[in-house]
């Protein structure tokens, strides 16, 4: 693979006097602005306004960024990151691109992650640039990447994490950049893995307003769809977090929160009494359990009142709507809905997937209801891909959970068509759940 050019020194880099007048001897003359560019450098002392836009960024003042990328190369990276990614994958809570514009300004890793993410999409959308070709915004994307981890680490030893969330966008972006790079998915978990640790080592309390709360309520949809894929634990469902989540609806005074965040809320608690019931049913111990059928009792109660709620907050949401919007018109209500029908179908495989829950009442559904379900995963998740810019990330979950309940292989050939459309939507990770569902419809003799 070809190495990008390097950068064009002809002229002074500005000043004065600035490192490669010193290093040549020679008089350091500032360099002309340019008068053709898709992004604009401006001085790092100027605070973001409203007028700010996303062709106005901002680089951080550090010596020699990416040396080995070409200006016009980086400009289009970073254009295209904020332009084109970020419109296309909007991560389902509303957030002000505004707040990743000034934090952008401030970090050298921040950048780096940018032009990362920026290069890869571009290098799998070429078609629409002619400037430049994929193999150098490939290699381009792998530099900045590098870069970004090594400002990463430097950043975590000298700053005061409790006061900045830089480094929590950067973990969050270069997960992002695996996701469209590893095809397995295994170095997204690892950077939600150090993203949760920042998370976690800052405190809830960082997390209540402001730029801390937006990234909360991103990163947190991630969060919970990583323990319900993976079925993994989250720190999601400790006290002081989920006193964090009560602490910021009680700070909402504005009602500003959609309702789909009280069903993350439950889709928590589904993750908490999935990993209670399999360390029940599979303990990881030899130790034998006192009274196993008392706490099965116990644990299908907790299911029966989790699908309660579930009903309720379905019967809730519709009139809200009715009242506020429309499901097609709201990106985070039709979001919701697709994730109040995967959610169901969790709940009821928590139970009917366990014999030993067979003579006990427990949230199983049939399977009609299940199917119903399926349809409306199916249907939901096609109009939100057509017509809202949602994330095609956000759909990994449903998918999964549709795609371990179809029954023919006309559903089975719709749910590959969705995450074929994601991968071509620069996430190739979504082979590996194709891979996964196919492994299982051959099991169940389905294709």
């Amino acid at each position: 693979m070809a190495a990008i050019g390097p950068l064009d020194r002809r002229t002074c880099e500005g000043g004065p006097p600035c490192r490669y007048c010193i290093k040549k001897k020679q008089k350091c003359v500032p360099q002309a602005t340019p008068t053709k560019t898709d992004v604009v450098f401006v001085n790092i002392s100027t605070e973001p306004t409203r007028s700010t836009t996303r062709s106005a960024m901002i680089r951080p003042s550090m010596p020699e960024i990416c040396p080995k990328m070409r200006e016009d190369n980086l400009s289009l990276f970073i254009n295209n990151f904020f332009s084109n990614f970020l419109a296309r994958n909007d991560f389902g809570v509303g957030w002000d691109h505004s707040t990743m514009i000034y934090q952008f300004q401030k970090s050298p890793s921040l950048y780096h992650a940018s032009i990362a993410v920026g290069a890869l999409d571009m290098s799998r959308r070429l078609s629409s640039f002619s400037s430049i070709q994929a193999k150098d915004a490939v290699m381009g994307s792998i530099m900045a990447y590098a870069a970004s981890l090594t400002q990463l680490h430097t950043e975590i030893e000298s700053e005061n994490l409790g006061r900045s969330d830089i480094t929590l966008w950067t973990t969050l972006l270069l997960g992002l950049f695996e996701l469209m790079r590893d095809k397995t998915g295994d170095g997204f978990v690892k950077h939600l893995s150090g993203t949760s640790s920042l998370l976690r080592l800052r405190g809830p309390e960082a997390h209540i307003s402001g730029p801390g709360r937006s990234f909360f309520l991103t990163v947190r949809v991630f969060e919970i769809c990583r323990s319900l894929i993976y079925s993994e634990p989250t720190f999601l469902c400790h006290p002081e977090w989920i006193s964090l989540m009560m602490e910021i609806k009680r700070e909402d005074i504005n009602n500003t929160l959609h309702p789909k965040e009280r069903l993350l809320d439950l889709m928590t608690e589904c993750s908490s009494l999935s990993h209670r019931v399999r360390s029940l049913i599979r303990p990881a111990s030899t130790d034998t359990i006192i009274d196993p059928k008392s706490s099965l009792v116990e644990l299908a109660a907790e299911g029966l009142l989790i699908r309660s709620a579930l009903d309720n907050w379905y019967i809730d949401f519709m009139k809200w709507s009715t009242d506020f919007d429309t499901l097609e018109q709201n990106f985070q209500s039709i979001l919701a809905i697709i994730y109040f029908h995967a959610i169901s179908i969790y709940l009821s495989g928590i139970f009917d997937y366990h014999s030993q829950f067979n003579d006990m009442p427990t949230p199983a559904l049939s399977q009609p209801v299940i199917q119903g379900h399926v349809n409306m995963i199916l249907t939901k998740t096609t109009i939100a891909m057509k017509t809202t810019n949602l994330s095609p990330l956000l759909f990994f979950f449903p998918l999964r959970v549709a795609g371990a309940r179809v029954t023919s292989i006309l559903e089975a050939g719709f749910i590959l068509e969705l995450l074929q459309e994601i991968s071509n939507r620069s996430f190739p990770v979504a082979e590996a759940f194709t891979e996964d569902l196919k492994n299982l419809w051959q099991w169940k003799c389905i294709c």
